[in-house]
């Protein structure tokens, strides 16, 4: 048996009988136009597969998966079911992490601290619109909720 030699890939050489293959047009990969006024835009930034938001975070996988079977996390997903983290979702297991190894508390103790923390930003978010003008007592209630937050052990949250 004779074997044929092929070609290389690094060859530019055309098999003998064979006509090199037609490159299509419009091959360009370069940006295209910015799209319409019309369409909408969707900006997405720090947005991370779980392998990447686990190397950040300096830690397994796995324990990622946890939290968010246990609600305390809900990464977005891609079209395929990637898990997607945001900076947000980074944030949220970075102060999961502080509430159960510097506080000590288990995983529903973290749940319940979790909820009370969204409801005093969510109170929080609430009298600073209440108060819009008034930027003096802004302040004052900024500076409150600051001190609420600190006496808890809890991260100041802006």
């Amino acid at each position: 048996m004779s074997q044929q030699q092929r070609p290389r890939v690094d060859d530019r050489s055309v098999i003998p009988g064979q006509t090199p293959p037609i490159r299509p047009e419009n091959t360009d990969i370069s940006p295209t136009a910015p799209p319409a006024i019309d369409e909408p835009v969707i900006e997405v930034q720090g947005v991370y597969i779980i392998s990447v938001a686990a190397r950040i975070l300096d830690m397994h996988p796995q324990t990622l998966r946890k939290y968010e079977r246990l609600g305390l996390i809900n990464p977005g997903r891609t079209i395929g079911m990637l898990r997607l983290y945001s900076t947000e979702d980074i944030r949220k297991v970075r102060l999961i992490r502080y509430l159960s190894d510097e506080l000590g508390l288990n995983l529903a103790g973290v749940e319940f601290a979790l909820a009370a923390f969204d409801n005093m930003s969510t109170i929080n978010q609430r009298i600073i619109d209440r108060l819009e003008g008034v930027p003096a007592a802004q302040q004052v209630v900024q500076e409150e909720m600051d001190l609420l937050f600190n006496s808890l052990n809890l991260p100041v949250d802006r």
